[in-house]
């Protein structure tokens, strides 16, 4: 992982789908902060003249004001803010803004809204406004990476249970890359692999870490437990999308669970062998496709502090290393949350707004 906050917290915006064996890969898809602000946006919330009372003019300059303010300011910093950078550039309206920012702070949906506006940006606003944030970026990672313990595993495919009905995913399994990364599972090398008695001999790494991090700023826990507790309007607007079944519903919701911490590790060596027995046309495939990474991690060479090599023996059985630097963090997984315990719900106060939902469909 690359010394970047964005790339880290890329991994706590993207939304898990459910499976256990989904490859992260980064891209727009489903996404929390743009699922939040939808959510937001569906909500019923008094009215607030904020940017008509200040004119579009100012309301331009201030979005472009706080945007490149470091750290975002949170909600409650907002009006005081205001009013400073009002009395300088905009005074007859300093007062009446910051007014009206104030009194969005006196209600959760409101406050929600005034959270988000240093996070949305305007049309040709420079600058844009910042991504989302969490409150632990990649510094706090390495250095929490350097003081974390040392693990160690081996793994054999034969002895291995393979029920995974009552994990997080009830055995889902969709995603999976085959043999090497990117690759498809019903490959011929993938399934002669995936086939045979895969054995992990050995698995060291000298730190490995649970990474926390919560979302910033922007994120009210308190708009979106008021969200997810009830489907009716209020607190949803009648007729609005996104609505509590298209984001919460147990089955299709878009918004179901959430990242919650990453496992992180450095300096680690692996040693995988299977005993299938790859042909010269097999060994030249995955040669030639293992700077994409090889299984279990898929971790590819080019600027990722690791490094991946394969061998085969005179039976064509294979042999794979896996190394990577010190000091440089690999993500080798997560932990997934539903959403009703991410927000402290119980599972069957979920189930009482969904089976209502349901009905009202």
């Amino acid at each position: 992982m690359a010394n970047n906050n964005a790339l880290l917290w890329d991994y706590f915006n993207n939304i898990p789908p459910l499976s256990l064996t989904q490859n992260y890969i980064a891209s727009g898809g489903n996404q929390f902060f743009s699922n939040y602000k939808g959510i937001i946006s569906s909500l019923i919330a008094p009215p607030n003249t904020f940017e008509s009372d200040i004119g579009p003019d100012n309301y331009k300059a201030w979005k472009s004001y706080i945007a490149g303010i470091v750290p975002t300011p949170a909600a409650n910093q907002l009006p005081s803010t205001f009013f400073q950078w009002g009395m300088i550039n905009a005074p007859s309206v300093a007062n009446i803004g910051a007014q009206d920012l104030s009194a969005m702070l006196l209600e959760t949906v409101s406050a929600a809204s005034l959270a988000l506006m240093p996070y949305t940006s305007v049309p040709f606003q420079t600058p844009p406004a910042p991504p989302p944030d969490w409150n632990a970026g990649y510094a706090v990672l390495a250095q929490q990476l350097s003081q974390a313990p040392s693990r160690s595993f081996t793994f054999s495919s034969s002895t291995m249970n393979s029920n995974v009905s009552s994990s997080w995913s009830k055995g889902g399994n969709s995603g999976f890359f085959g043999l090497w990364g990117g690759s498809s599972s019903t490959s011929s090398q993938s399934t002669k692999f995936a086939s045979s008695n895969v054995q992990i001999t050995k698995a060291t790494f000298r730190h490995v870490l649970t990474f926390a991090a919560s979302p910033g700023n922007w994120y009210s826990s308190s708009a979106m437990g008021l969200a997810y507790s009830s489907s009716d309007s209020p607190p949803w607007k009648k007729g609005a999308l996104p609505s509590w079944k298209t984001v919460f519903d147990p089955s299709t919701g878009t918004t179901t669970r959430f990242m919650v911490n990453l496992i992180v590790a450095d300096t680690m060596y692996i040693e995988v062998t299977s005993d299938a027995k790859f042909d010269a046309n097999d060994q030249s495939v995955i040669n030639s496709n293992k700077s994409s990474g090889l299984w279990p991690f898929y971790t590819s060479g080019s600027g990722s502090g690791s490094s991946t090599s394969v061998s085969f023996n005179q039976n064509g059985n294979m042999t794979v290393t896996i190394t990577s630097e010190p000091g440089v963090p690999i993500v080798l997984g997560g932990n997934v949350l539903p959403v009703q315990t991410y927000l402290g719900h119980s599972t069957a106060a979920l189930k009482a707004v969904s089976d209502k939902t349901l009905a009202l469909a």
